[in-house]
């Protein structure tokens, strides 16, 4: 009994400090919104090679808390990756979420239209769960450019 009293104080304790700093730190649409717009601004500024370098870096201007940027070639090959350096290179057309929604795929339908969001679930390279994810694509010549937020799970 005295564990689970323990366990229960601790829990209390550290979710007492901890979820009102996640809920403040969660980035908007419009933060994302602004974040696609600045990277192809800066692919147009620098050329790609060196957008994407600036793009992938963890700790450079493309990346916000657990916002960051994402680049597609017109294929679906990863060109940049703010969060995952692991994906860069891969072809991820075909990738699903948990729920078999395929992103990529979706991105580009939206992007060829102008622009505009997609909702999916990936996980959070803040909170290392999985979760409800919307991101904001546009297209930038023959690349696809995006950007997320992650909503609290409902």
């Amino acid at each position: 009994m005295k564990r689970l009293f323990k366990a229960v104080v601790l829990a209390t304790v550290v979710l007492g400090f901890t979820a009102p700093v996640v809920a403040e730190e969660r980035a908007t649409l419009d933060e994302a919104k602004a974040m696609v717009k600045k990277a192809r601004a800066y692919i147009r500024e620098v050329g790609p090679d060196k957008a994407f370098a600036e793009i992938s870096n963890p700790k450079g201007r493309f990346v916000d808390r657990e916002l960051y940027v994402f680049v597609n070639d017109k294929t679906g090959v990863n060109m940049a990756h703010g969060a995952n350096a692991k994906l860069i290179g891969k072809n991820l057309m075909e990738l699903r979420d948990t729920d078999g929604v395929y992103m990529t795929k979706q991105f580009f339908g939206v992007a060829s239209k102008g622009g505009g969001t997609v909702d999916y679930r990936f996980l959070n390279p803040v909170t290392k769960t999985i979760e409800p994810k919307t991101a904001y694509v546009e297209m930038e010549g023959d690349y696809l450019v995006g950007s997320g937020i992650f909503r609290a799970a409902k």
